[in-house]
């Protein structure tokens, strides 16, 4: 019997330059956009907020338009974490565009505990796939390619 893929949610966080949020995993020197399960007994865009409040320490009032794009990814996990062995044989990932209102001092990525991670910046988005990690490359194209064309517009 095959396992079934954890449902995932990865948010493409914006600011008024239209840069994009990307962080560096705690303890790793890999850089991703904040990403996260979804709760059963929430909505997408629950989970969306209740993730960018964990890993980015934001609170609900500092994000604008929560948009779904059309892009997903789906891939098997290279090494599965022990939590969810027998249980997930990967992740399915929807995107989202979500602009941020606040202040970058809003942002406070030791607020909760564990700590996604140790530090982040705003990146041009023609040069996130060269800054994240080599594996997530194929799963943040499309998802970039939409957030420029409907969103960005640049």
């Amino acid at each position: 019997m095959s396992l079934p893929y954890r449902p995932n949610v990865c948010m493409l966080v914006y600011n008024p330059a239209f840069e994009l949020w990307i962080g560096e995993r705690y303890g790793s020197t890999t850089w991703q956009f904040p990403q996260g399960g979804v709760s059963k007994k929430k909505t997408l865009v629950d989970s969306v907020v209740r993730e960018l409040r964990e890993e980015l320490g934001v609170r609900s009032e500092h994000l604008g338009k929560i948009e779904q794009l059309e892009a997903t990814h789906r891939y098997d996990f290279v090494r599965t974490p022990p939590r969810w062995q027998g249980r997930w044989a990967g992740q399915e990932q929807t995107f989202w565009a979500v602009q941020f209102v606040g202040q970058d001092h809003h942002i406070d990525v030791t607020r909760h505990r564990p700590q996604e991670f140790s530090r982040w910046e705003w990146c041009p988005p023609g040069q996130v796939l060269e800054r994240v990690e080599p594996i997530r490359r194929p799963g943040y194209e499309q998802p970039l390619t939409e957030y420029l064309n409907k969103v960005a517009h640049l």
